[in-house]
């Protein structure tokens, strides 16, 4: 478990470079995915699952908004695409093996598509 709240807590990258950029909005909603992931790591993955998904729906869904303003900049969009294909991966892996490890990878590829689309919106 140890592992998946320290990839969790990579977060902190991308938030920080959310306030630096001046979005604030995007850096709160990263930073309620990172409470509500760690509340629901925290607590056996029992509770808070359902705020959890949300949560992270909302972030997907501002990554897509910030990806079509960005224009789908390259090599930003590219870059989030295998990304996202790297953290589907480790997203089923995790279903059949090594979930701890699998899940932390699945943190480390989401943190990835969220710089890129960040990226892509910035530059």
């Amino acid at each position: 478990m140890r592992l998946k709240i320290i990839t969790e807590l990579l977060f902190i990258l991308p938030i920080a470079l959310g306030f630096y950029y001046g979005l604030y909005l995007y850096a709160a909603i990263m930073s309620l995915s990172v409470i509500s992931a760690l509340a629901y790591h925290l607590n056996k993955e029992k509770k808070y699952f359902t705020v959890d998904v949300i949560i992270s729906l909302i972030l997907i869904s501002t990554n897509l908004y910030f990806l079509y303003q960005g224009e789908f900049k390259s090599p930003f969009f590219q870059l989030a695409m295998i990304s996202l294909i790297a953290s589907f991966y480790f997203w089923f892996r995790a279903q059949k093996t090594n979930y701890d490890f699998n899940h932390s990878m699945w943190h480390i590829a989401s943190i990835m598509i969220t710089l890129c689309c960040m990226g892509a919106y910035v530059y």
